[in-house]
Protein backbone atom coordinates (compact mmCIF):
# COMPACT_ATOMS: atom_id res chain seq x y z
CA UNK A 1 0.00 0.00 0.00
CA UNK A 2 3.07 2.36 0.65
CA UNK A 3 4.36 1.95 -2.35
CA UNK A 4 1.77 2.59 -4.56
CA UNK A 5 0.90 5.81 -2.39
CA UNK A 6 4.51 7.10 -3.05
CA UNK A 7 4.15 6.54 -6.52
CA UNK A 8 0.86 8.45 -6.65
CA UNK A 9 2.15 11.08 -4.79
CA UNK A 10 5.98 11.14 -7.35
CA UNK A 11 3.28 11.33 -10.31
CA UNK A 12 1.39 14.07 -8.95
CA UNK A 13 4.95 16.06 -8.22
CA UNK A 14 6.21 15.58 -11.69
CA UNK A 15 2.55 16.58 -13.78
CA UNK A 16 2.31 19.81 -11.03
CA UNK A 17 6.35 20.58 -12.34
CA UNK A 18 5.23 19.85 -15.62
CA UNK A 19 1.54 22.33 -15.67
CA UNK A 20 4.37 24.71 -14.34
CA UNK A 21 6.67 24.81 -16.85
CA UNK A 22 5.27 27.06 -19.44
CA UNK A 23 5.67 29.81 -16.29
CA UNK A 24 9.56 29.13 -15.55
CA UNK A 25 11.05 29.71 -18.90
CA UNK A 26 9.49 33.33 -18.61
CA UNK A 27 10.92 34.22 -15.42
CA UNK A 28 14.44 32.54 -17.32
CA UNK A 29 14.21 34.81 -19.98
CA UNK A 30 13.74 37.63 -18.19
CA UNK A 31 16.12 37.41 -15.59
CA UNK A 32 19.06 36.14 -17.80
CA UNK A 33 20.04 39.67 -19.31
CA UNK A 34 19.59 41.01 -16.06
CA UNK A 35 22.48 38.37 -15.02
CA UNK A 36 24.43 39.51 -17.86
CA UNK A 37 24.45 42.97 -17.10
CA UNK A 38 25.24 42.56 -13.88
CA UNK A 39 28.40 40.23 -14.68
CA UNK A 40 29.28 42.94 -17.16
CA UNK A 41 29.05 45.43 -14.92
CA UNK A 42 31.39 43.56 -12.78
CA UNK A 43 33.71 43.14 -15.45
CA UNK A 44 33.94 46.39 -16.25
CA UNK A 45 34.18 47.99 -12.62
CA UNK A 46 37.22 45.54 -12.01
CA UNK A 47 38.88 46.50 -15.27
CA UNK A 48 38.92 50.58 -14.21
CA UNK A 49 39.88 49.45 -10.56
CA UNK A 50 42.74 47.65 -12.17
CA UNK A 51 43.80 50.59 -14.38
CA UNK A 52 43.54 52.97 -11.76
CA UNK A 53 45.39 51.29 -9.18
CA UNK A 54 47.81 50.49 -11.98
CA UNK A 55 48.45 54.35 -12.86
CA UNK A 56 48.66 55.16 -9.06
CA UNK A 57 51.28 53.11 -8.44
CA UNK A 58 53.42 54.24 -11.11
CA UNK A 59 52.49 57.83 -10.77
CA UNK A 60 53.74 56.94 -6.42
CA UNK A 61 56.85 55.76 -7.92
CA UNK A 62 57.49 58.80 -10.29
CA UNK A 63 56.95 61.42 -7.34
CA UNK A 64 59.10 59.18 -4.83
CA UNK A 65 62.26 59.02 -7.81
CA UNK A 66 61.72 62.32 -8.61
CA UNK A 67 61.92 63.57 -4.83
CA UNK A 68 65.00 61.30 -4.36
CA UNK A 69 66.52 63.24 -7.23
CA UNK A 70 65.70 66.71 -5.66
CA UNK A 71 68.00 65.36 -2.41
CA UNK A 72 71.07 64.79 -5.06
CA UNK A 73 70.58 68.16 -6.57
CA UNK A 74 69.83 66.76 -9.97
CA UNK A 75 69.21 70.43 -12.02
CA UNK A 76 66.95 68.33 -14.37
CA UNK A 77 65.10 66.42 -11.50
CA UNK A 78 62.14 65.73 -10.89
CA UNK A 79 61.06 66.15 -14.65
CA UNK A 80 63.09 63.38 -15.80
CA UNK A 81 61.49 60.89 -14.06
CA UNK A 82 58.09 61.15 -15.79
CA UNK A 83 59.26 57.98 -18.47
CA UNK A 84 58.77 56.18 -14.89
CA UNK A 85 55.46 56.28 -15.24
CA UNK A 86 54.87 55.05 -18.57
CA UNK A 87 57.74 52.57 -18.43
CA UNK A 88 55.33 50.83 -15.42
CA UNK A 89 52.29 52.08 -17.41
CA UNK A 90 52.27 51.83 -20.91
CA UNK A 91 48.65 53.77 -21.34
CA UNK A 92 49.65 56.83 -19.17
CA UNK A 93 49.23 60.45 -20.93
CA UNK A 94 49.38 64.69 -19.60
CA UNK A 95 52.16 63.31 -17.19
CA UNK A 96 53.48 66.24 -15.31
CA UNK A 97 56.63 66.33 -12.70
CA UNK A 98 57.08 69.52 -10.37
CA UNK A 99 58.60 70.93 -7.14
CA UNK A 100 55.84 72.68 -5.17
CA UNK A 101 56.48 75.36 -2.81
CA UNK A 102 53.60 74.66 -0.58
CA UNK A 103 54.57 72.44 1.65
CA UNK A 104 58.33 73.19 0.00
CA UNK A 105 60.28 70.37 -0.39
CA UNK A 106 57.57 68.54 -1.72
CA UNK A 107 57.07 66.96 -5.84
CA UNK A 108 54.31 66.52 -7.10
CA UNK A 109 53.45 63.90 -9.70
CA UNK A 110 50.17 63.13 -12.12
CA UNK A 111 48.30 61.49 -15.04
CA UNK A 112 46.11 60.05 -16.45
CA UNK A 113 45.48 56.97 -18.96
CA UNK A 114 42.68 55.69 -21.00
CA UNK A 115 40.85 52.44 -19.63
CA UNK A 116 38.77 49.60 -22.30
CA UNK A 117 35.43 49.87 -21.22
CA UNK A 118 34.51 45.85 -21.98
CA UNK A 119 30.75 45.59 -20.99
CA UNK A 120 30.31 48.85 -21.44
CA UNK A 121 31.06 49.16 -25.46
CA UNK A 122 27.29 47.87 -25.68
CA UNK A 123 26.33 50.98 -24.26
CA UNK A 124 28.43 52.47 -26.67
CA UNK A 125 30.78 53.82 -24.00
CA UNK A 126 34.55 52.67 -25.83
CA UNK A 127 36.97 53.70 -22.47
CA UNK A 128 37.11 55.41 -19.10
CA UNK A 129 39.60 57.92 -18.05
CA UNK A 130 41.42 56.95 -14.70
CA UNK A 131 43.52 59.74 -13.02
CA UNK A 132 46.10 59.50 -10.18
CA UNK A 133 48.33 62.09 -8.61
CA UNK A 134 50.80 61.33 -6.06
CA UNK A 135 52.94 63.84 -3.82
CA UNK A 136 56.66 62.66 -2.38
CA UNK A 137 58.19 64.87 0.71
CA UNK A 138 62.36 65.34 0.38
CA UNK A 139 64.87 66.55 2.32
CA UNK A 140 66.17 65.98 6.27
CA UNK A 141 62.55 64.76 7.34
CA UNK A 142 61.73 64.83 11.13
CA UNK A 143 63.21 66.35 13.92
CA UNK A 144 63.97 68.88 11.18
CA UNK A 145 60.34 70.54 10.39
CA UNK A 146 60.08 71.52 13.41
CA UNK A 147 60.99 75.38 14.44
CA UNK A 148 61.83 74.27 18.36
CA UNK A 149 62.71 70.33 19.09
CA UNK A 150 63.37 68.71 22.26
CA UNK A 151 64.58 65.05 21.79
CA UNK A 152 65.04 63.48 25.30
CA UNK A 153 62.40 61.13 25.43
CA UNK A 154 62.65 60.50 29.04
CA UNK A 155 59.63 61.67 31.41
CA UNK A 156 61.56 62.26 34.39
CA UNK A 157 63.82 64.61 32.59
CA UNK A 158 62.61 68.57 32.29
CA UNK A 159 60.54 69.10 30.02
CA UNK A 160 60.71 71.90 27.08
CA UNK A 161 59.75 74.74 28.40
CA UNK A 162 58.67 78.17 26.18
CA UNK A 163 58.82 80.80 28.63
CA UNK A 164 58.52 84.78 28.79
CA UNK A 165 58.25 86.57 25.43
CA UNK A 166 59.59 83.59 23.11
CA UNK A 167 58.28 84.01 20.00
CA UNK A 168 58.39 80.97 17.42
CA UNK A 169 57.28 82.21 13.82
CA UNK A 170 58.06 81.28 10.10
CA UNK A 171 60.03 83.37 7.79
CA UNK A 172 58.42 81.77 4.67
CA UNK A 173 54.32 81.11 5.68
CA UNK A 174 54.82 77.61 6.41
CA UNK A 175 53.58 76.34 9.95
CA UNK A 176 56.39 76.86 12.49
CA UNK A 177 55.89 73.76 14.98
CA UNK A 178 57.30 73.05 18.52
CA UNK A 179 57.45 69.16 19.60
CA UNK A 180 59.23 67.72 22.46
CA UNK A 181 59.66 63.91 22.58
CA UNK A 182 58.60 64.39 26.43
CA UNK A 183 56.47 67.57 28.01
CA UNK A 184 55.89 70.67 27.01
CA UNK A 185 54.82 73.81 29.37
CA UNK A 186 54.12 77.08 27.60
CA UNK A 187 54.12 79.46 30.38
CA UNK A 188 53.88 83.50 30.14
CA UNK A 189 53.31 85.11 26.92
CA UNK A 190 55.00 82.90 24.14
CA UNK A 191 53.96 83.01 20.90
CA UNK A 192 54.14 79.59 18.38
CA UNK A 193 52.81 80.03 14.62
CA UNK A 194 51.88 76.35 14.72
CA UNK A 195 51.29 73.52 16.74
CA UNK A 196 52.92 72.46 20.01
CA UNK A 197 53.47 68.70 20.74
CA UNK A 198 54.63 66.84 23.49
CA UNK A 199 54.55 63.29 24.88
CA UNK A 200 53.10 62.82 26.85
CA UNK A 201 51.34 65.95 27.69
CA UNK A 202 51.66 69.65 26.18
CA UNK A 203 50.58 72.14 28.43
CA UNK A 204 49.67 76.02 28.31
CA UNK A 205 50.13 77.68 31.90
CA UNK A 206 48.24 80.73 32.20
CA UNK A 207 45.16 82.07 29.93
CA UNK A 208 47.13 82.70 26.98
CA UNK A 209 44.85 80.49 24.95
CA UNK A 210 46.50 81.95 21.52
CA UNK A 211 50.05 80.97 22.16
CA UNK A 212 49.81 77.71 20.50
CA UNK A 213 47.60 78.77 17.48
CA UNK A 214 48.17 75.48 15.71
CA UNK A 215 47.17 73.83 18.71
CA UNK A 216 48.00 71.20 21.05
CA UNK A 217 48.68 67.62 20.31
CA UNK A 218 49.50 65.12 23.20
CA UNK A 219 50.85 62.48 23.03
CA UNK A 220 52.84 63.32 20.70
CA UNK A 221 54.93 60.55 18.70
CA UNK A 222 58.38 59.89 19.87
CA UNK A 223 60.67 60.96 17.00
CA UNK A 224 64.73 59.78 16.75
CA UNK A 225 67.72 62.10 16.50
CA UNK A 226 69.87 60.97 13.61
CA UNK A 227 73.62 61.39 13.77
CA UNK A 228 75.75 62.65 10.73
CA UNK A 229 79.09 61.52 10.15
CA UNK A 230 82.16 62.83 10.05
CA UNK A 231 82.70 62.50 5.93
CA UNK A 232 79.58 64.05 5.60
CA UNK A 233 80.21 67.13 7.58
CA UNK A 234 83.68 67.78 5.72
CA UNK A 235 83.54 70.38 3.59
CA UNK A 236 85.16 69.85 0.05
CA UNK A 237 88.40 70.92 -0.77
CA UNK A 238 89.44 71.37 3.10
CA UNK A 239 92.40 72.78 4.44
CA UNK A 240 93.63 70.95 7.41
CA UNK A 241 95.09 72.65 10.44
CA UNK A 242 96.49 70.19 13.20
CA UNK A 243 95.86 66.13 13.51
CA UNK A 244 94.23 63.78 15.97
CA UNK A 245 97.74 63.72 17.43
CA UNK A 246 98.36 67.34 17.49
CA UNK A 247 95.35 69.41 17.82
CA UNK A 248 97.33 73.49 17.88
CA UNK A 249 93.83 74.77 16.58
CA UNK A 250 93.39 77.97 15.55
CA UNK A 251 92.61 82.09 16.85
CA UNK A 252 91.17 84.61 14.61
CA UNK A 253 91.17 88.50 16.21
CA UNK A 254 91.99 91.43 15.24
CA UNK A 255 90.43 92.55 11.96
CA UNK A 256 91.17 89.50 10.32
CA UNK A 257 88.91 88.23 7.41
CA UNK A 258 89.54 84.86 6.91
CA UNK A 259 87.77 82.86 3.64
CA UNK A 260 87.79 79.03 2.53
CA UNK A 261 86.80 75.37 4.28
CA UNK A 262 88.74 74.44 6.73
CA UNK A 263 89.45 70.87 8.58
CA UNK A 264 90.89 72.27 12.64
CA UNK A 265 91.83 69.93 15.24
CA UNK A 266 91.61 72.03 18.57
CA UNK A 267 89.64 74.83 19.58
CA UNK A 268 88.72 77.34 16.96
CA UNK A 269 88.57 80.99 18.31
CA UNK A 270 87.39 83.68 17.13
CA UNK A 271 87.70 87.13 18.73
CA UNK A 272 87.26 91.07 18.00
CA UNK A 273 85.75 92.25 14.92
CA UNK A 274 86.82 89.62 12.81
CA UNK A 275 84.89 88.47 9.67
CA UNK A 276 84.70 84.45 8.63
CA UNK A 277 83.90 83.27 5.80
CA UNK A 278 83.51 79.47 4.55
CA UNK A 279 82.96 76.20 6.19
CA UNK A 280 84.82 74.61 9.11
CA UNK A 281 84.65 71.55 10.63
CA UNK A 282 86.70 71.24 13.90
CA UNK A 283 87.33 67.88 15.99
CA UNK A 284 88.66 67.16 19.15
CA UNK A 285 87.92 71.07 20.50
CA UNK A 286 85.35 73.65 20.55
CA UNK A 287 84.44 76.91 18.56
CA UNK A 288 84.31 79.75 20.67
CA UNK A 289 83.06 82.86 19.45
CA UNK A 290 83.33 86.60 21.59
CA UNK A 291 83.30 90.07 20.27
CA UNK A 292 81.64 91.87 17.14
CA UNK A 293 82.12 88.85 14.87
CA UNK A 294 80.69 87.48 11.79
CA UNK A 295 80.53 84.62 10.64
CA UNK A 296 79.23 83.88 6.91
CA UNK A 297 79.27 80.16 6.87
CA UNK A 298 78.70 76.21 8.80
CA UNK A 299 80.37 75.28 11.84
CA UNK A 300 80.77 71.63 13.08
CA UNK A 301 82.04 70.24 15.56
CA UNK A 302 82.93 66.75 16.76
CA UNK A 303 84.19 66.27 20.34
CA UNK A 304 83.85 70.03 21.46
CA UNK A 305 80.87 72.23 21.82
CA UNK A 306 79.63 75.58 20.26
CA UNK A 307 79.96 79.00 22.31
CA UNK A 308 78.81 82.41 20.59
CA UNK A 309 79.20 85.28 22.99
CA UNK A 310 79.07 89.18 22.57
CA UNK A 311 77.18 91.08 19.42
CA UNK A 312 77.58 87.85 16.51
CA UNK A 313 76.23 87.53 13.73
CA UNK A 314 76.09 83.77 11.39
CA UNK A 315 74.71 84.82 8.32
CA UNK A 316 74.62 84.39 4.60
CA UNK A 317 71.27 82.19 3.94
CA UNK A 318 70.39 78.73 3.21
CA UNK A 319 72.28 75.09 3.51
CA UNK A 320 73.90 76.26 6.69
CA UNK A 321 73.90 74.66 10.07
CA UNK A 322 75.91 75.56 13.51
CA UNK A 323 75.91 71.73 15.08
CA UNK A 324 77.55 70.24 17.73
CA UNK A 325 78.19 66.28 19.08
CA UNK A 326 80.36 64.04 21.39
CA UNK A 327 83.21 62.65 20.36
CA UNK A 328 81.69 59.12 20.62
CA UNK A 329 78.04 60.29 19.44
CA UNK A 330 76.73 59.71 22.91
CA UNK A 331 74.02 61.44 25.06
CA UNK A 332 76.58 64.03 27.18
CA UNK A 333 76.24 63.05 31.04
CA UNK A 334 75.10 66.80 32.03
CA UNK A 335 72.65 66.92 29.00
CA UNK A 336 69.57 68.00 30.41
CA UNK A 337 71.32 70.62 32.41
CA UNK A 338 71.82 73.54 29.91
CA UNK A 339 73.94 76.36 31.66
CA UNK A 340 75.73 79.51 29.35
CA UNK A 341 79.35 77.64 29.90
CA UNK A 342 82.24 79.14 27.92
CA UNK A 343 83.80 77.15 26.99
CA UNK A 344 80.89 74.93 26.31
CA UNK A 345 80.12 71.84 27.06
CA UNK A 346 80.73 68.97 24.41
CA UNK A 347 78.25 68.62 22.20
CA UNK A 348 76.37 71.77 22.79
CA UNK A 349 75.17 74.98 22.05
CA UNK A 350 75.03 77.84 23.56
CA UNK A 351 74.17 81.86 22.17
CA UNK A 352 74.66 84.33 24.72
CA UNK A 353 74.63 88.10 24.47
CA UNK A 354 73.18 89.95 21.08
CA UNK A 355 72.77 87.06 18.66
CA UNK A 356 71.64 87.13 14.86
CA UNK A 357 71.77 83.64 13.22
CA UNK A 358 70.98 82.46 10.27
CA UNK A 359 70.88 78.59 10.76
CA UNK A 360 69.87 75.34 11.64
CA UNK A 361 71.24 74.64 15.40
CA UNK A 362 71.30 70.72 15.66
CA UNK A 363 73.11 69.38 19.08
CA UNK A 364 71.56 65.83 19.35
CA UNK A 365 73.87 64.60 22.02
CA UNK A 366 73.75 67.89 24.67
CA UNK A 367 71.76 71.15 25.21
CA UNK A 368 71.10 73.80 23.32
CA UNK A 369 70.80 76.59 25.56
CA UNK A 370 69.39 80.39 24.71
CA UNK A 371 70.34 83.62 26.51
CA UNK A 372 70.11 87.30 25.44
CA UNK A 373 68.40 88.91 23.03
CA UNK A 374 68.35 85.87 20.35
CA UNK A 375 66.93 85.99 16.75
CA UNK A 376 67.56 82.16 14.99
CA UNK A 377 66.42 82.29 11.22
CA UNK A 378 66.17 78.81 10.67
CA UNK A 379 65.58 76.01 14.15
CA UNK A 380 66.65 74.76 17.42
CA UNK A 381 66.90 71.18 17.20
CA UNK A 382 68.46 69.86 20.28
CA UNK A 383 68.45 66.38 22.78
CA UNK A 384 67.35 69.07 25.61
CA UNK A 385 66.40 72.92 24.70
CA UNK A 386 66.57 75.57 27.48
CA UNK A 387 64.93 79.38 26.25
CA UNK A 388 65.75 82.22 28.01
CA UNK A 389 65.12 85.65 27.76
CA UNK A 390 63.97 87.88 24.11
CA UNK A 391 64.40 84.73 21.76
CA UNK A 392 62.98 84.47 18.71
CA UNK A 393 62.79 81.40 16.85
CA UNK A 394 62.04 82.39 12.95
CA UNK A 395 61.30 78.94 10.86
CA UNK A 396 62.67 78.27 7.76
CA UNK A 397 62.23 75.25 6.25
CA UNK A 398 65.81 76.37 3.23
CA UNK A 399 67.74 75.84 6.08
CA UNK A 400 67.20 71.86 6.43
CA UNK A 401 69.14 71.51 3.54
CA UNK A 402 71.82 71.69 4.78
CA UNK A 403 71.09 68.59 6.97
CA UNK A 404 73.14 65.82 5.40
CA UNK A 405 70.41 63.20 6.52
CA UNK A 406 67.82 62.60 3.78
CA UNK A 407 64.81 61.30 3.38
CA UNK A 408 62.14 60.74 1.13
CA UNK A 409 58.25 59.68 2.01
CA UNK A 410 54.96 59.97 0.42
CA UNK A 411 52.52 62.49 1.90
CA UNK A 412 49.41 62.17 -0.41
Amino acid sequence: MNTFQNTIRNYAAWAWLKSRGGQVLPLIAIALPLLIGIAGLSLTVGTVYFGQAKLQNAVDAAALAGAQEMNTGDAQAPADQASLVTQDDSAATHIVLKTLTNPPQTVSASAQAQVPSTFAALFGIHHFTVKAQAQASYGAGAPFNYAVFQGDPHAGDPELLLNGDTQVTSSTGSQADVHSNNNLLLNGNPSVEGSCGGNPSATINGNSSDSCQGGLIAPAPEISMPQWTISEATPPGATVIGSPSNPVGDTISGNTTLNGNYVIYGNLMIQGNSMVLGHYLVEDGSIIVNGNATMQGSFTVFGGGIYLGGDVTQSQGGSLALTAFTANRQIAANATTPKPHNPPSPGSIVLNGNIMVYSILYAPDSYIDLNGNITVNGAAVGYSDELNGNIAIQYNPVDITAVPVHQVALIQ
